[in-house]
């Protein structure tokens, strides 16, 4: 999983902030140990002070995402949990517009996401997921998500139409092209199904996935390989 780049962040909550509050250097200390919870605790306090402070809101989202990263290690972490992180980094952007904290609020929000799916809460997660791809349209994983809920719906078209979205945002996203080459031989189209699955071949030329199901169609098919 990926870990904060701490020091950048450190860069950046080094120049947000005019006046100086100690207790921010206190925070930015417990960042570099890594020591969450203190960190959490020492941020929550500047922002109940000062909620306008970009400093204090970006270390308590670094605090609360790094937090909620070493709590889902042990199946601890909440909904609840990821979703606090992405508001504080929606707050960091609002307040200072020279800050772009879309990578971490979509993966604090993709995280929530998958939390809520794993216990059933489907309607939920799907909400979360439209919330990822509003964050970054980029953000491969939680198109693919909502591809394959269309997909389990029957609604092709629309779970086409994510996947392909997928593959906008990150053209080395296998499972993207695997999904739309199954759509395609669903729809007897397996020339079609071929296509997707080079491609993505082409993108991981030792995926063993794709060199068997493009000899599969191709056996079908009665093609030479």
């Amino acid at each position: 999983m990926r870990r904060l780049v701490l020091s950048i962040a450190f860069l950046a909550l080094a120049v947000l902030s005019a006046c100086r509050d100690p207790e921010l250097d206190k925070g930015k200390a417990f960042l570099q140990l890594e020591d969450w919870p203190r960190a959490t605790g020492v941020y929550d306090a500047c922002v109940q002070k000062d909620p306008n402070n970009a400093e204090a809101r970006l270390g308590l989202a670094l605090a609360r995402l790094g937090w909620s990263r070493d709590k889902a290690v042990f199946g601890t972490d909440s909904a609840d949990d990821w979703l606090k992180a992405a508001r504080d980094f929606a707050i960091v952007d609002r307040l200072d517009s020279s800050q772009n904290t879309r990578d971490d609020r979509a993966d604090a929000l993709f995280h929530a996401c998958l939390w809520l799916q794993k216990r059933g809460r489907t309607a939920q997660a799907e909400h979360v997921a439209r919330l990822v791809q509003i964050a970054d349209p980029r953000h491969a994983a939680s198109a693919q998500f909502l591809g394959n809920l269309s997909r389990a719906r029957g609604n092709i078209a629309d779970a086409e139409r994510w996947f392909s979205q997928a593959i906008a945002g990150d053209s080395s996203y296998l499972p993207a092209y695997m999904s739309l080459g199954e759509l395609a031989d669903l729809d007897r189209d397996p020339e079609g199904a071929i296509v997707y699955w080079q491609l993505g071949q082409k993108r991981d030329t030792g995926n063993t996935w794709f060199r068997e199901h493009i000899a599969s169609i191709r056996d079908s098919l009665g093609w030479s390989r």
